[in-house]
């Protein structure tokens, strides 16, 4: 099987895992940090199709708070505790899809390496113009947006 049917597959599968163990209306969060010197966190996962590189993210588990989602994804897919989490932006995502935006920092001077290798294969700390340019499109429009309200 290539490769890309292999992803496919995967892709599919995951999103049915999803709909069948979460609520009827989904609720992603996604995590912009930045390091203290301004570099942005982004990771590489298995599961996305084509461009794979993105800020953390993941569902909103009943009776989480957006901030405490985003730091327990965090937590979960690349060992790193942001702090100073809070809500910057509540986006439409797919159908039965929201996306919340959490801006935040991240105390660390290297890419993480514990990372949860069965959904992220790869984690950076960037450059924004360089995370930018890595990243998947719809994501690098809402983060561009982000920088600049500061």
């Amino acid at each position: 099987m290539s490769s890309r049917l292999l992803s496919r597959v995967r892709g599919k599968l995951e999103w049915w895992v999803v709909l069948l163990t979460q609520p009827r209306f989904l609720i992603g969060v996604v995590a912009l940090l930045r390091s203290p010197d301004g570099r942005i966190l982004l990771v590489e996962n298995r599961f996305w199709r084509g461009n794979r590189w993105g800020c953390p993210s993941g569902y909103m588990k009943h009776g989480e708070t957006p901030e405490r989602a985003a730091v327990r994804e965090c937590r979960e897919e690349c060992g790193v505790r942001p702090r100073d989490v809070r809500v910057t932006r509540v986006a439409g995502g797919s159908r039965r899809r929201l996306e919340i935006w959490v801006t935040g920092t991240v105390d660390i001077d290297v890419a993480p390496t514990a990372l949860q290798r069965l959904e992220i294969t790869d984690a950076a700390l960037l450059e924004p113009d360089e995370a930018l340019r890595r990243m998947r499109r719809p994501q690098a429009h809402e983060v561009r947006s982000l920088l600049a309200l500061g």
